[in-house]
């Protein structure tokens, strides 16, 4: 995963910023308030689109932010699936077409079968008309049955609640890759269909570095995993920004890559940073995975300048750091991470 704050591609840009009919900042402001309060009073549901306000506080707010989670999440794509294991790709729950947009600025896939399986009728028209403003080389096809065949990849982009997707679903895909919001209640769910689907012989890829149980599931009943991206804004949408009281300078997200014939083999054994730098007194720790067990890296403050890495990073060299309970006490350099 490109540790590079996620910005905005120029030609999804100027599609959505083209797409918002001359709306002021604060118009559009006051449609993303209601949408906003829709999707927290109503976690797991679909966007309303038949509410006018649903359609610009989408295409303005909410649609270039699942792009930016939903392209760092496909950087795991590109480093755990080779292309060439990827037979034909799935978008469940496709709404409008934010994979679509991702894979056009994806160069390290090129295009291959394409199906789109989505519900609302509105969605799809979305869709065809961004489609029919952008001069991609994606097609999709658009199908009602999911029916895929060997090495395809099913993503299910903050679709796997809004389908109730089973496991009986998932398991008709080779590959995998879930991407939900950071909610608690969300990831832990998330954090228990790894567990089946390692039941159901899948390999966990990312964010995992490890098929053992999850220990903030197992050992908690509070914990939950999630991924932390910077944001960087074009100017338009700061504009937007402005006018609402909420911020979005960094992104979270849950999300799972899994692979029934894929093996990771290259960071087995490494630690995935799943969390950020926090100071205590005397000391900064973070939250590491590697294992079964609840870890953090732990520096202490006489030592020197603790280190700042970025949430989500694959670290190097934790096995040789001094075991104090749960804390992971690295040597000043010894740490190397990507």
């Amino acid at each position: 995963m490109s540790l590079e704050p996620a910005r905005l591609p120029t030609p999804f840009e100027q599609l959505v910023h083209g797409s918002l009919g001359g709306k002021t900042a604060q118009a559009l402001a006051a449609d993303i308030l209601k949408l906003s309060d829709h999707y927290n009073q109503n976690v797991g549901h679909p966007t309303p689109w038949s509410q006018p306000y649903a359609r610009p506080a989408y295409l303005a707010y909410f649609m270039p932010l699942n792009f930016a989670r939903l392209r760092t999440a496909f950087g795991e794509v590109k480093r755990f699936l080779p292309a060439d294991q990827i037979s034909e790709i799935w978008d469940i729950g496709s709404g409008s077409g934010v994979t679509q947009w991702v894979l056009e600025n994806e160069p390290s896939i090129a295009p291959r079968p394409f199906y789109n399986v989505e519900a609302s009728r509105d969605a799809i028209r979305l869709h065809h008309e961004l489609a029919a403003g952008y001069k991609g080389t994606w097609r999709p096809e658009f199908v009602d049955d999911i029916a895929p065949h060997p090495g395809a990849l099913g993503v299910f982009s903050y679709s796997f609640l809004e389908t109730k997707s089973s496991l009986r679903v998932l398991e008709k895909f080779d590959h995998l890759l879930i991407v939900e919001p950071s909610f608690r209640e969300v990831s832990r769910a998330l954090m228990t269909v790894r567990q089946q689907l390692i039941g159901a012989g899948y390999e966990p890829l990312a964010p995992c570095t490890h098929s053992l149980d999850c220990p903030l599931l197992v050992l908690s009943a509070k914990d939950w995993c999630h991924h932390r991206v910077h944001f960087e804004p074009p100017a338009w949408w700061s504009e937007i920004e402005s006018h609402l009281p909420m911020r979005n300078r960094t992104l979270t997200y849950s999300y799972l890559l899994a692979s029934r014939t894929v093996r990771d083999s290259k960071f087995r054994g490494r630690a995935r940073a799943i969390g950020d730098t926090q100071p205590e007194n005397g000391k900064t720790k973070q939250a590491v995975c590697r294992g079964p067990r609840r870890e953090f890296l732990s520096w202490l403050h006489k030592h020197g300048v603790p280190a700042h890495i970025p949430h989500g990073a694959l670290i190097e060299g934790v096995d040789k750091a001094e075991v104090k309970g749960a804390e992971l006490r690295p040597a000043p350099g010894s740490l190397h991470w990507e």
